[in-house]
């Protein structure tokens, strides 16, 4: 009886350390949640949107305001801002994406699209290569913030393959080798050079001018 056992003590043995494995990686989110039930929090709020052309129009106006100074602020909705994000990726990432969506989080900005991993260096992906299909949807979320007149930075901290999301230690070492340079976890964003700071929200991004 007790070899017929064995396997079955085994398999247990390797769910026990499956499970722990897997509360450790994904420590942070379960600490996150975790901390949000205790405190009865509810559910963040979030707003959704997709690039257009009339929303792009839309935030190119809005923007031009704060750079003519004739508004100290301005505030984008969502599909104003995926509309300015998505003009202002670099247009060899732009090119790899598909279906943008951007979610507006509190001080957090998550983009959903299908990535043509297909045409990522094999060295990129890693073993991963053996499962991705040749386009994936992919969610990554982080902050956003101006580093100077024109640019933004997006600095990536969470993403999710297919629905699955990789560890959050995995992240910069992903990145680093998306981005091909050591320590580089962001993307850059051509913004209007008028704004010199923003703030992201779930009701809208706040686009702030010099007077800031």
């Amino acid at each position: 009886m007790g070899c017929l056992l064995a396997p079955f003590r085994a398999l247990g043995c390797l769910v026990i350390i499956a499970g722990v494995a897997g509360a450790w990686l994904y420590r942070d989110r379960m600490m996150e949640m975790g901390g949000r039930l205790l405190r009865g929090e509810p559910a963040p709020q979030v707003a959704s949107g997709r690039p257009g052309t009339r929303a792009l129009a839309a935030a190119q106006a809005r923007a031009d305001s704060v750079t003519r100074g004739r508004a100290d602020s301005v505030v984008l909705d969502a599909n104003e801002t995926a509309s300015l994000i998505g003009a202002g990726l670099a247009p060899v990432v732009r090119s790899q994406l598909d279906s943008l969506e951007v979610t507006l989080l509190d001080e957090r900005v998550e983009l959903g699209a299908g990535l043509a991993t297909g045409r990522l260096p094999r060295n990129v992906v890693g073993p991963l290569g053996v499962a991705l299909r040749d386009r994936e949807p992919i969610r990554a979320s982080g902050g956003l913030a101006v580093v100077k007149p024109g640019v933004g930075e997006w600095t990536i901290d969470r993403l999710e393959v297919r629905g699955i999301p990789l560890p959050t230690d995995a992240v910069p070492a992903l990145l680093e080798r998306l981005f091909a340079e050591r320590g580089r976890h962001s993307l850059a964003l051509t913004l209007p050079p008028g704004v010199r700071a923003l703030r992201v929200s779930p009701t809208g991004l706040v686009l702030y001018g010099a007077g800031r």
